[in-house]
């Protein structure tokens, strides 16, 4: 299972609407995950059980250095977008997710 946490900037709306949006991701492409969202002061708590961080390029520079594979996206409420790079980092740093 792949721990995924979704990170914008408040927390609320845009954090919300990215979880949901992987969330459908995963299910439609059967991939295990437990996704989380939060506001960037909030992701030091969740980073040490975390593997893939999707956020965009500005909050991913501020992240501390971590375990977790820091995935960036420009639109964070971009469907398209999201998909792009969620499957590219799922594919490249977990492929074994995607031949269960």
């Amino acid at each position: 299972m792949l721990n995924i946490l979704c990170v914008c900037g408040n927390g609320m709306g845009t954090s919300t609407i990215l979880k949901i949006n992987v969330r459908r991701i995963c299910d439609e492409n059967n991939i295990d995950a437990s996704v989380e969202s939060c506001a960037f002061g909030e992701a030091l708590a969740y980073l040490q059980n975390t593997d893939i961080v999707l956020t965009s390029p500005e909050w991913t520079a501020m992240l501390p250095p971590t375990n977790a594979i820091l995935a960036q996206t420009k639109n964070l409420v971009d469907l398209e977008g999201v998909r792009e790079t969620l499957m590219n980092t799922i594919k490249e740093h977990f492929p074994e997710e995607l031949h269960k």
